[in-house]
């Protein structure tokens, strides 16, 4: 471990200052002889760390507490607004600019149509525009701009920041760090949008105090966000949880990854779609030729109007989404045995079924799993707004980072402790 600070009276000071920091952050608003009791230490290194974090405006004063007997305390608020973060997410069905503060609450977002099937340059001139138009509504300045957090659907290389290829956007090596720090002079932080996700239910979801569990999302795709100790495991390549090309069917279809039976062909928006076509060319279903009747044009069938149909309780559509509850649930089985998670978190378009796969999936995994009782099969809780909140918090956890580990060659981001 040669990577961790060697203990002195810099890193102790230091480690102090991150430790009120953070506690202000997330227990907030709370007065000097609370935040004592809360990080164990004493009242004067907290009164000297407090008037410096003032000084600096990190942060504010924000009234008074009640009162024991005596003076009434004076509370402390972190200053979540002086700066702001900008989380991302790209996917088939568009870009979501957000603009959050340093507590991660929403303050604003921007919905962009995406630019598929593009070249690097039209892509990062198109989503510049956007965050132009984003940060000129709000009136916020670049210098305000801590940092930028991205997630996107495909294979990512996180460490130098760009796109290496997504398959649903067909994009190809895009470089968002190296274009967009350039342009706009705050730093980029790029990852696979299920990662995002997963970040998010970890701070604010159903994640919250699980060491180890995995957050899987279908719909268009499907994919993994593997969290192990609480953190994301990326693997050797950082492309560790591709979780929509394990193969379940060593014979089955091909997927357009080249390998044959993926489970993304049995468990995606896709799989959904062919099965209702199938369906409507035998005609084993008045009710579903009544619904479709309108639509000349098959090709334009989408999973969302099948799931309509089945929330009416329309038998066969409804047997279309247990059966890929049981196809996701064999993929699931896999990763329970590799990881043994404690909790399995599922989220995406496609987790909208809800019981309609989460009863098949939970009762195989009851049938396989008889002796792991208190694994728990949930839907995510951060909902939409989950995938930027968890975009921007590859930057939050970048600046509230605890200081013990030794800066990189390059410092790409200066942490709230040093501000």
């Amino acid at each position: 471990m040669n990577n961790i600070r060697q203990g002195n009276k810099q890193l102790i000071k230091e480690l102090n200052r991150a430790l009120v920091i953070n506690t202000i952050l997330n227990y907030g608003p709370l007065s000097r002889t609370r935040i004592a009791e809360l990080t164990d230490l004493n009242l004067s290194t907290i009164s000297n760390i407090v008037s410096d974090l003032i000084s600096k405006e990190l942060i504010h004063e924000t009234g008074e507490g009640k009162s024991k007997g005596g003076r009434k305390p004076i509370l402390l608020e972190f200053n979540s607004n002086e700066k702001s973060v900008l989380g991302i997410k790209i996917g088939l069905d568009g870009i979501v600019v957000g603009l959050l503060n340093l507590k991660s609450k929403i303050l604003d977002k921007k919905f962009v149509p995406c630019p598929i099937k593009q070249e690097e340059k039209s892509i990062l001139e198109f989503l510049s525009k956007a965050i132009q138009a984003l940060l000129r509504k709000n009136k916020t300045k670049l210098e305000e701009i801590v940092g930028c957090g991205i997630g996107i659907s495909g294979l990512v290389n996180q460490k130098e920041g760009y796109l290496v290829f997504s398959p649903i956007l067909q994009w190809k090596k895009v470089r968002f760090r190296e274009i967009l720090e350039e342009k706009f002079k705050f730093p980029v932080f790029i990852d696979k949008d299920v990662n995002t996700l997963a970040l998010a239910e970890k701070r604010f979801g159903a994640g919250k105090n699980i060491n180890h569990f995995i957050c899987i999302t279908i719909g268009k795709g499907v994919g993994a966000g593997v969290v192990i100790n609480g953190e994301i495991y990326y693997g050797g390549y950082g492309g560790a949880g591709d979780f929509g090309h394990i193969t379940i069917e060593k014979d089955g279809p091909r997927c357009y990854c080249g390998k044959n039976g993926c489970l993304e062909i049995f468990s995606s928006d896709q799989f959904i779609i062919n099965r209702m076509k199938e369906f409507l060319a035998k005609k084993d279903s008045q009710e579903i030729k009544n619904f479709f009747s309108a639509k000349k044009d098959l090709t334009l069938l989408s999973a969302q109007e099948i799931l309509e149909l089945a929330t009416k309780g329309e038998i066969l559509s409804q047997s279309i989404f247990r059966e890929l509850g049981e196809n996701l649930a064999w993929g699931i089985m896999n990763l329970i045995s590799l990881f043994d998670p404690e909790l399995i978190l599922i989220g995406g378009d496609g987790a909208k079924a809800g019981e309609l796969i989460f009863n098949p999936i939970r009762g195989k995994i009851k049938e396989y799993f008889p002796f792991k009782p208190e694994l728990k099969i949930l839907p995510t809780q951060t909902g939409e707004d989950g995938w930027i909140t968890g975009a921007a918090e590859l930057v939050l956890q970048e600046v509230f980072k605890t200081p013990i580990f030794k800066p990189k060659k390059e410092v790409v981001l200066k942490s709230a402790f040093h501000w």
